[in-house]
């Protein structure tokens, strides 16, 4: 009998304390919001369209190109009707700066540089979407954890209680009151609930691995979770609810945000109507060389190396229209307020969507809300039972197989009170989130 307490306080000990760190729900988050790639990737997003959102992007400046060049011939000509009959050489050195200015495109410009500024709201949201996302699964995993310790907790009483029962029927026994049957009963329930307990650590360990690989905090730091599975019961106001929730929902937003993008390009189509002026202008120098390898026939000397230069330079206006593109640019339009339509209409519809959700988010809660009333109750009742049956079972009127099964009936009725508790919570994180409290 010595052996078996002594496998039940190796298996059932609570891990040693000293030197961890207790982890909080306010830590996970602010640990998950720091370490998550996702978060790290929409901030390089970010960053990205705010370098891409300038007007020279938009095309608003000029355009400046410098051009250099170094050409070299060396020709022997044979043409009998070149007047030039020989070798010679020439060659040039030049530079060329030219410019083009779009000085009128219709407004393109102007919607242009509205599209880059929504690329960056739109990454922005993006990045708050993700947020909103990644502390709703933080906090369901963090309460999984301390739901699953919470249920531990339970086994540890039941096992408390079994031992408890145990020890009482070896004193009976002792005294020459009890049997060998009833203290195997006794000894089977206590194997039970020890097994149960280890069974129920693995859960525990499995959930706080799996809310650390969301955090990703490298390697396996067994954090010490303190708190307690609770609730406060709070009211709910479903049209205040449904009033933030058509602001601050995140399907919405991003719905709204494509609808703002798709009215630029129905600008943006409409100003290929429009005709498109620009100037263009450059400068441009060259120096030329020249040489022919014959002798001067008047005078017998050879023909010097002979330099020249040229400098140019145009300036122009050009304004372009297309007038007939085969009604590409009307049909462009009429798609593209179509668009626009269809956006207005797929906001409309997914916010009836989110409403029936929320409807009926708000319909479990209630419920939940009333199933733990009757689950608080019921724990109130099986543990006044489980005392009536200990007094019972001492004074012989009950057998160990009578305690065995009002012990269960504690066990069912504990269970499902953290279980309640529990579903309280993860259903408000789903209210939280589809309202988009949690990207706040």
């Amino acid at each position: 009998m010595k052996h078996l307490y002594i496998i039940i306080l190796l298996l059932t000990a609570p891990f040693l304390s000293i030197g961890q760190e207790s982890m909080t729900l306010e830590k996970a988050l602010s640990i998950g919001l720091e370490n998550n790639y996702g978060i790290k990737i929409a901030d390089m997003s970010i960053q990205i369209a705010e370098n891409n959102n300038s007007w020279a992007r938009a095309g608003k400046y000029p355009t400046i190109d410098l051009s250099g060049s170094f050409s070299n011939n060396l020709v022997n000509e044979n043409n009998p009707a070149s007047f030039l009959q020989g070798v010679y050489y020439s060659g040039g050195l030049g530079a060329n700066v030219d410019a083009n200015w779009v000085v009128y495109n219709g407004g393109r410009i102007r919607l242009n540089k509205d599209q880059l500024e929504r690329s960056v709201d739109q990454q922005r949201l993006n990045k708050a979407t993700d947020i909103n996302q990644l502390f709703r699964t933080i906090y369901q995993q963090y309460y999984e954890v301390v739901f699953q310790q919470e249920q531990l907790e339970v086994l540890n009483q039941l096992l408390a209680l079994s031992q408890d029962r145990l020890a009482y029927e070896e004193t009976k026994r002792a005294f020459g009151s009890s049997n060998a049957y009833n203290l195997i009963q006794f000894e089977t329930s206590v194997l039970a609930d020890t097994n149960s307990i280890i069974t129920q650590k693995q859960n525990v360990d499995v959930a706080k691995r799996t809310l650390y690989n969301t955090l990703d905090i490298a390697g396996y730091e067994d954090y010490i979770f303190e708190e307690r599975l609770s609730i406060t019961q709070e009211p709910i106001d479903a049209e205040k609810l449904k009033s933030l929730m058509s602001e601050e929902n995140y399907t919405i937003k991003s719905l709204e945000m494509i609808a703002a993008i798709n009215r630029l390009n129905t600008g943006i189509a409409k100003a290929a109507t429009k005709p498109v002026v620009s100037i263009n202008g450059g400068v441009g120098f060259t120096e030329n060389g020249f040489k022919f390898f014959a002798d001067d026939p008047n005078s017998g000397d050879p023909f010097p190396f002979v330099f020249g230069n040229r400098i140019t330079g145009n300036i122009n206006a050009v304004v372009s229209y297309n007038l007939f593109d085969g009604g590409v640019r009307k049909t462009d339009i009429q798609n593209a307020e179509l668009q626009e339509q269809i956006d207005q209409l797929s906001i409309v519809e997914a916010k009836a969507e989110l409403n029936n959700q929320l409807d009926i988010l708000i319909g479990n809660y209630q419920n939940q809300l009333a199933l733990l009333d009757i689950a608080d109750r019921q724990v109130q009742l099986a543990n006044s039972n489980l005392e009536i049956t200990e007094e019972r079972f001492k004074s012989g009127v009950l057998t160990s197989l009578d305690y065995r099964n009002v012990q269960n009936q504690y066990l069912n009725a504990a269970f499902g009170k953290v279980g309640a508790i529990y579903s309280l919570l993860v259903t408000k994180s789903e209210i939280d989130f589809l309202v988009g409290i949690f990207g706040e």
